[in-house]
């Protein structure tokens, strides 16, 4: 395997040695340039060579060794030769005086060559002006400095490689996937209006109201915290809410129960609803509907539910059911601040969801402004359909997001967060966040 010998001699500059060629001197900008240099560099003499090479970086007195592939990935490596000396020995300290540290000595570990630049060191710290007196009132100075959550190292990429190989803190790019979902995960954590309701709406059935109503409570509790969102079912009878939740509801969780404490009690404690509930693993609640729907079929007792959850829980998402005619889906329809429309790409599915929006504007005249209507990918899906259904959509004023195929909705299996692809939590997350914000224009 052929060795490269890189001597770093100034902030700027580098000096490259290799078997049977000339010295090849590398110049940059800066100091980052430099480092993006070396790797392309070292990438190119891979690819000539058709292998590996070991890269060994000098740089005042301290050692670092990469071995770099033809593809440019650039992994930490031990020498395969031997370690690279000075050319001149140090001087040996005299009898009486200590010997004197090398500048910047201090533990020594692998470096990998980025294959993007790397952010600027930090600058010289400069003379800070006088504090005001109205800042930071009331906050000792033995405070612990606060932690803003978009410095957080990269986790995923590039940047997240050498992060977890090198245990650096490297923050992902702003215009990276990782920033912006950061960004919108931080939308979540938002303040909510009272009683805030979400609802997802389709009369037709079998279109994932309800995996993507569970699903989309798991992703708020994860951002907003545990006991911070409840999921309501409000189907018909036989409804499979409580074959899709994680963890299945007891015989004493459902709307009847938290009706009768209703009844014996104006003032319910926590406690009391908490027993009501079914905690799911993500932190989110569920109750559901039971055997006796009709105990919760008028428009009046779905809403005292829905204030009583509301005083101890930050969010409501509904489930609804299939009939427009019922006082519960007529309810939720009035009440909610945000409504989802799933829509698989089949002429049924995208006609009955063309309805909906029009019986939804007869109850409420103004819930399309607070309204999306989502894609979502399945088996069985009809390509030609989305052209004239997003259109149809959009002559609305209703904007249409698309949901990625997740084969955990489609298979009929329980639904968890961590059993989710990876897409289809970032799609969640994005989803989440729009409601939100539509949330914030809606009425208090």
């Amino acid at each position: 395997m052929t060795t490269l010998k890189v001597e770093i001699t100034s902030a700027t500059t580098a000096r490259v040695t290799a078997p049977d060629t000339e010295v090849v001197q590398l110049t940059a900008a800066d100091r980052t340039a430099l480092w993006t240099a070396i790797h392309q560099h070292s990438t190119h003499h891979a690819l000539e060579t058709a292998a590996p090479v070991d890269v060994a970086v000098r740089e005042a007195g301290k050692h670092k060794f990469v071995t770099v592939t033809p593809d440019g990935t650039a992994t930490a490596s031990t020498p395969s030769g031997p370690i690279p000396t000075r050319d001149a020995p140090p001087t040996q300290p005299g009898p009486s005086t200590e010997p004197a540290a090398p500048q910047g000595s201090g533990p020594v570990g692998p470096v990998m060559l980025a294959a993007e630049p790397l952010p600027p060191g930090p600058a010289p710290p400069t003379a800070a002006a006088p504090p005001r007196a109205a800042a930071r009132r009331g906050v000792s100075t033995l405070a612990a400095p606060t932690v803003a959550a978009g410095r957080e190292p990269a986790r995923f990429g590039l940047r997240g490689r050498v992060n977890a190989l090198l245990g650096s803190r490297l923050t992902p790019k702003p215009s990276s996937r990782e920033a912006r979902l950061r960004r919108t995960a931080a939308a979540l954590t938002g303040p909510l209006p009272d009683r805030a309701t979400v609802a997802v709406v389709n009369v037709k059935g079998g279109v994932g109201k309800t995996p993507l109503a569970l699903a989309l409570a798991a992703t708020v509790a994860t951002h907003r915290g545990a006991g911070s969102v409840v999921t309501l079912d409000l189907g018909e009878a036989g409804s499979s809410f409580t074959d899709r939740v994680a963890v299945p509801p007891t015989d004493e969780q459902n709307t009847r129960s938290l009706l009768t404490h209703l009844d014996a009690a104006d003032d319910v404690g926590s406690a009391a609803v908490a027993r009501c509930l079914a905690r799911q693993p993500s932190g989110e609640d569920a109750l559901a509907a039971g055997t006796a729907t009709d105990c919760a079929a008028r428009f009046a007792d779905v809403d005292r539910l829905a204030a009583l959850l509301g005083r101890y829980r930050e969010l409501l998402v509904v489930d609804t059911g299939n009939s427009h005619l019922a006082d519960r889906w007529r309810w939720a329809i009035d009440a909610a601040h945000a409504v989802l429309v799933p829509v698989p790409l089949r002429h049924d599915a995208a006609a009955a969801a063309h309805r909906t929006l029009h019986t939804m504007t007869a109850v409420r005249p103004d819930v399309l402004a607070r309204t999306v209507v989502l894609i979502t990918d399945g088996p069985g899906d009809a390509p030609v359909v989305e052209t004239d259904a997003v259109d149809a959509f959009t002559d609305l004023g209703v904007p249409v997001c698309r949901m990625p195929f997740e084969p955990v909705f489609a298979s009929g299996e329980r639904i968890t967060r961590g059993g989710l692809r990876r897409p289809t939590r970032d799609a969640l997350t994005t989803l989440a966040a729009t409601a939100v914000e539509l949330m914030t224009c809606a009425r208090t």
